[in-house]
């Protein structure tokens, strides 16, 4: 019998959590009028989560473990989880017990109506104000940046077609990305208004440096989205500023030669124009040799498959 929903679920250091959401995610699923599969991923954890995961697996036809040799960090584990799913419909949740299994219904009653990934929606986020913030204004950057306009880019609960997602590609913190990535190949993308519990166990596994990833993510984001196809034009949009820089800064220092300023001035926007140019310079050969690249690479992951939509009677 074929799969209908896979249900991936990464942990790292999780073993209060664990039997706690499968017993909850089988208590959505169990009775309802689709196949499922639960996959639990364990990120290189160092207390006994594989231990739990493992013996979840033996018990349970419909639960498959996936150890990890290290810590690879969420997205690793999310496409490994994704890589060996066999479902139509793909679910991702967090393991530590603030996104809730009972919200899947309406997930995929999202998807039936037509739409090919369903973004959960945290409207009433149960984190620190030091975490929501931030979170918001990365939100909106991404949201301005991409065209694609969600509230919660960091929700891990979200609900994909199978074939839209898998043929995706991801690394670094890319995975909350995946809405804006599928934008590409014409997915039709929505957000739903999901439950939010705080954290009763363990740690948080984000710290400051989060921020500076996410933000190099949206840089890389935004150049796969906007230029995948043409990245000298991006490389070349981003390389303007510098150019802007180097020209006013050798105008600076020629002024500050010829009416002979303060001893050092002439010399230090020199430098600053050679720099900025020579920045310049870099990021044109690396369009060029995106363009190269492109030109001899296979995009099918840009493309979107014909998808057969099945309904849950």
């Amino acid at each position: 019998m074929s799969i209908y929903l896979s249900i991936v679920i990464p942990f790292y250091n999780e073993e209060e959590s664990v039997q706690a959401l499968i017993d909850s995610v089988k208590k959505t699923c169990v009775g309802s009028e689709y196949s499922y599969e639960i996959i639990l991923v364990d990120d290189g954890s160092k207390d006994n989560t594989w231990c739990l995961i493992e013996n979840a697996a033996q018990t349970s036809r419909e639960t498959t473990g996936i150890r990890l040799r290290k810590n690879c960090g969420q997205t690793a584990a999310m496409v490994a989880g994704i890589s060996y799913s066999t479902g139509d419909i793909i679910v991702t949740m967090d393991g530590d017990l603030q996104n809730d299994p009972a919200d899947i219904p309406a997930l995929l009653e999202k998807i039936e109506q037509g739409y090919d990934i369903v973004s959960g929606w945290r409207k009433y986020r149960k984190d620190h104000f030091s975490r929501v913030l931030p979170s918001r204004i990365a939100n909106w950057i991404i949201s301005i940046t991409t065209g694609v306009h969600l509230h919660d880019y960091g929700c891990s609960l979200k609900a994909y077609r199978a074939d839209c997602i898998k043929t995706l590609e991801a690394y670094g913190e890319m995975h909350r990305f995946f809405p804006a990535v599928a934008s590409m190949t014409g997915a039709r993308v929505t957000e739903l208004p999901v439950n939010h519990y705080p954290r009763n166990f363990g740690v948080s596994k984000y710290g400051f440096e989060r921020v500076f990833k996410v933000l190099a993510d949206i840089v890389s984001i935004n150049l796969i989205i906007r230029f995948s196809s043409m990245p000298l034009k991006g490389f070349s949009i981003f390389a303007l500023p510098f150019v802007l820089l180097a020209l006013f800064s050798f105008f600076t220092g020629g002024v500050a030669f010829v009416f002979n300023w303060t001893a050092g001035k002439a010399a230090f926007f020199g430098f600053i124009g050679f720099f900025s140019f020579m920045t310049a310079v870099h990021l044109l050969i690396l369009g060029m040799l995106g363009e190269l690249i492109v030109n001899t690479s296979d995009l099918s992951f840009t493309k979107m498959p014909e998808i057969t939509k099945k309904n849950l009677n």
